[in-house]
């Protein structure tokens, strides 16, 4: 007994009727993804893996769900290109139409400078020209990665293309067999290199949202001499927490004055060996404006007979300089708004649910975190069980329409397997801050880059079990020209206007 009705034996009234129904399903359940993983927001220590990482294999799991039935009946070769369809489809349609309601939604006033001027929404709106979006630089290295897992079609597509070139004149069932037979050590190796791209990127995400931006920003001013010692100090000391009367650093801002020192460090210690001599610690002294004191010279004896200091020594004296009443030296030392880098203030920080606020900090965790599971839990599993028949659904129409089922899926399948990213850029964009917007055009990127990882791996694999060919060279084209434009774009600009939004509309057909 079928669970589902087949299509073939449906009136065009019942076709449309569960189209209508099949889509609804994956739409609502794509929203049911997506507002879960609003939810882990909630949680610190995940929540800048939500844009990057949660998000985007969420909504990837219906897009490889469609693609893995489409390659499982018996017409696999056939209906596959439904599948294919969802995937390009999918890819061309998360880096344009979204992208468009992101910059539309969330755009603001620009600068002087061409920047998005967040936090003056109060200021009467300017023309489209002078409207748009700012994200940070961490989306353009998200865009890096994208374009280079675009490569990973190669592997598959060039020895398609030469392979089709060598079974011109034979007929059609046997050059697919004969393709199929001649790619399957490719589809292999593709699709390995696609597992280990996928892993590479999930731990890459990870990493990265575990790092302090700032502080990098910050190191890297001090490098380039941009950002001074008491500058770089007075950050030190306006961003950690102490513990206790005494005032002493908390173990996690001792590590990161260390790693504010290091470069100071490196910058006196003329000669490289990993000591600070007298001379080059007084001169690090002058630079505080501080005479050699009693108090310094003193801490030179104290080293065990060695007329050097090391860096730990170093550490000891400037944590003891930030607590005592020279500190007020460093506190008239002013920021360059040019070099040094701020922490954002969490404006846009989650709400946590009203029915929850009765509760203790601890209960209000535990339910988020239990409502983001049953949800996103639901929301997958609503997909993987309807994927099956959307495809059938699909691969009818292609054939009642006489039109390929790729072009069908290509339109329609993303508008309800990627609802999930489209309701999140919406939704993040709508708060108006640059963090809010780079999370959103991260979820789109990021999606991309499952789509030629964890997508294409899948695809791959069907390649090789099924014994496919590999029949998608425009597809293909479709795929990476779309990405490496978007990309190449992202990478250039850290601002998009209106009149680039609506660009980036026209490339979706």
């Amino acid at each position: 007994m079928e669970l589902f009705y087949p299509p073939d034996k449906c009136t065009l009234g019942q076709i449309v009727f569960l189209t209508v129904v099949y889509a609804k399903i994956l739409f609502e359940s794509s929203g049911l993804i997506a507002n879960g993983s609003e939810l882990l927001l909630l949680f610190p220590s995940v929540a800048g893996l939500v844009g990057s990482i949660v998000l985007p294999i969420l909504g990837a799991v219906p897009d490889g769900i469609m693609v893995l039935f489409s390659g499982l009946g018996s017409d696999a070769q056939n209906q596959v290109s439904v599948g294919v369809g969802a995937l390009a489809g999918s890819t061309v349609m998360l880096l344009t139409f979204p992208w468009f309601i992101a910059i539309i939604s969330g755009k603001v006033n620009l600068g002087d400078d061409g920047q998005a001027a967040y936090g003056t929404t109060d200021d009467p709106p300017q023309s489209c020209f002078k409207q748009g979006v700012s994200y940070t630089q961490n989306l353009q290295k998200t865009a890096k990665i994208m374009i280079a897992t675009t490569l990973l079609f190669v592997v598959i597509q060039f020895p398609a293309s030469m392979e089709e070139e060598v079974t011109v004149g034979l007929d059609a069932a046997t050059a697919t067999k004969d393709q199929a037979r001649s790619e399957k050590s490719w589809a292999l190796t593709g699709m390995v290199a696609a597992c280990f791209a996928f892993f590479s990127y999930l731990v890459y995400c990870f990493l990265d949202a575990s790092e302090d931006k700032v502080l990098e920003r910050v190191i890297e001013g001090i490098q380039k001499k941009e950002i001074s010692i008491g500058a770089a100090l007075k950050f030190a000391k306006d961003t950690s927490h102490t513990d206790g009367e005494e005032q002493t650093l908390s173990k996690g801002d001792q590590t990161r004055f260390k790693k504010i020192v290091r470069p100071f460090f490196a910058i006196y210690d003329a000669n490289g060996n990993g000591l600070l001599e007298p001379s080059e610690f007084k001169n690090l002294l002058s630079v505080l404006g501080e005479r050699f004191t009693l108090k310094a010279e003193q801490m030179i004896e104290d080293k065990n007979g060695q007329d050097q200091l090391s860096f730990d020594r170093v550490v000891t004296f400037l944590g003891q300089y930030l607590r005592e009443e020279n500190l007020r030296k460093v506190q008239d030392v002013s920021y360059n708004p040019r070099y040094m880098p701020k922490y954002e203030d969490d404006e846009e920080e989650e709400e946590m649910p009203e029915d929850l606020l009765h509760l203790t900090r601890e209960q209000q965790l535990f339910r988020v975190g239990f409502r983001a599971a049953w949800m996103m839990g639901l929301g997958t599993v609503m997909v993987i069980i309807f994927s099956d028949p959307m495809v059938d659904v699909l691969s009818d129409w292609g054939r009642r329409l006489d039109i390929s089922p790729f072009y069908i899926s290509f339109v329609l399948a993303p508008l309800a397997s990627n609802a999930s990213e489209l309701v999140s850029a919406y939704q993040y964009a709508q708060k108006k801050s640059q963090k809010s917007i780079t999370t959103a055009l991260s979820t789109l990127v990021g999606a991309a880059c499952m789509n030629n990882t964890f997508c294409l791996a899948i695809f791959l694999a069907l390649v090789y079990w099924k014994k496919l060919a590999w029949q998608f060279t425009a597809e293909t084209l479709a795929i990476v020209v779309i990405q490496w434009g978007i990309g190449f774009l992202t990478i250039k600009k850290t601002t998009h206007t209106v009149p680039m939004a609506i660009l980036i509309l026209l490339c979706y057909p």
